[in-house]
């Protein structure tokens, strides 16, 4: 029979955390992990220390920004870990991951390739974790192999955008690098990934963009743009290249695709022109100014989840992955254990955890996995 395990951790050892994070999960059969820690843990002792409580167990574990969630609470601080687990004979699991320089498709497809050859069947689902830079390329190489299988992600953090962040398996810590998991569950499963936000009346086409770089919209400077849609807020940031983030968390973009709206936090202003964002949009594609609140980003995962149970048509939920963006968070904090409780409340003692990412990888529609910000996605296992 396959059940959830959801522990949390705080412990300064090591060795300890490790042992609270698995609490429970040999005697119910582990068969997957899902890790997610902040960056003041000893990421390679708690490697380690997880490969030795649980040997041969596959797990993928991505750093998070300041907190984490773990059995269903937040818990905060340099030192914290929190741990789901996938348990029961009929769950199977398998993780490959790949130190990453230079992202591109061939290195997203051989990650798929080598992690559906070992689990040696048809996965129920991927979760995908890369470091900041990385997501895209893979993302294309991922599709092409996994095709219409559901897939989530969210992108390793740190405390403060310092490059501290880090991916790790059984196998290895990635500090530039990516990792996937192909997971089969025997019973319902959804993964569910939305903006959560309508887009307001200003839009534009994009006429010039590289990679991270919107350079102009409908012909025009893409940063005088998005300031006069903003009625001249961020005039001052225009002459500086100072980071805008926390400035635009409540106002980003919004790319309108045939799938969905996929939002894209812009970071900082070049040369009071072009705008660099933390995640690619190209050419032709349509922006709009999107408007949220931190009151709604505090309900986002309870709505999602919500709606989602109901339409999957999942009567019985055994567990629950949470990946919520690191700028909602912030946003909304100190609120961030009541946006656990709420969520909790449509999802009643089912095992619970999540991490806060610097990026998030889902699908609006099956088989089309993107990289956005300011995102909310969830794993629900039925």
């Amino acid at each position: 029979m396959s059940a959830c395990i959801a522990n949390a951790s705080s412990q300064p050892s090591a060795l300890t955390m490790a042992k609270e994070l698995t609490a429970g999960a040999k005697a119910a059969t582990a068969r997957f992990g899902f890790i997610t820690c902040t960056v003041g843990v000893d990421i390679e002792g708690l490697r380690n220390a997880l490969v030795a409580e649980l040997a041969d167990v596959p797990f993928v574990g991505v750093t998070s920004c300041q907190s984490v969630i773990g059995a269903g609470k937040v818990v905060k601080g340099p030192r914290a870990a929190a741990a789901l687990w996938f348990c029961g004979d009929d769950v199977k699991a398998s993780v490959a991951a790949h130190t990453v320089s230079t992202p591109d498709d061939a290195i997203g497809r051989q990650l798929a390739r080598t992690a559906v050859a070992e689990l040696g069947s048809t996965p129920s689902f991927a979760l995908f974790h890369g470091t900041p830079g990385t997501e895209e390329p893979l993302l294309r190489g991922l599709q092409s192999e996994l095709r219409s299988i559901p897939l989530l992600g969210g992108s390793a953090a740190d405390d403060a955008i310092a490059g501290q962040w880090s991916i790790f398996t059984s196998a290895g810590r990635f500090t530039a690098g990516a990792a996937v998991a192909v997971v089969r569950w025997p019973g319902k499963i959804a993964a569910p990934w939305v903006a959560g936000s309508t887009a307001a009346p200003q839009k534009g086409i994009v006429t010039k963009a590289i990679g991270r770089t919107i350079h102009e919209i409908d012909g025009k400077p893409a940063a005088v743009v998005y300031n006069d849609w903003l009625n001249g807020a961020l005039a001052s940031s225009l002459a500086t290249e100072e980071q805008i983030l926390s400035k635009t968390t409540l106002n980003p973009l919004g790319v309108i695709r045939t799938t969905g709206i996929t939002l894209v936090h812009p970071e900082r202003f070049i040369g009071g022109k072009a705008i660099a964002t933390f995640a690619e949009v190209y050419q032709g594609e349509t922006v709009a100014l999107v408007k949220s609140t931190s009151l709604a980003m505090q309900g986002r995962p309870a709505n999602l989840v919500s709606r989602t149970i109901t339409e999957a048509g999942i009567t019985h939920l055994k567990g629950v992955l949470l990946i919520y963006c690191a700028g909602c968070m912030l946003a909304i904090d100190p609120a961030t254990p009541a946006m656990v409780e709420a969520l909790k409340g449509v999802t009643g003692n089912a095992p619970l955890a999540g991490s806060f990412n610097f990026g998030e990888q889902g699908c609006h529609t099956s088989g089309k996995p993107e990289h956005g910000n300011l995102m909310t996605g969830a794993l629900l296992l039925g």
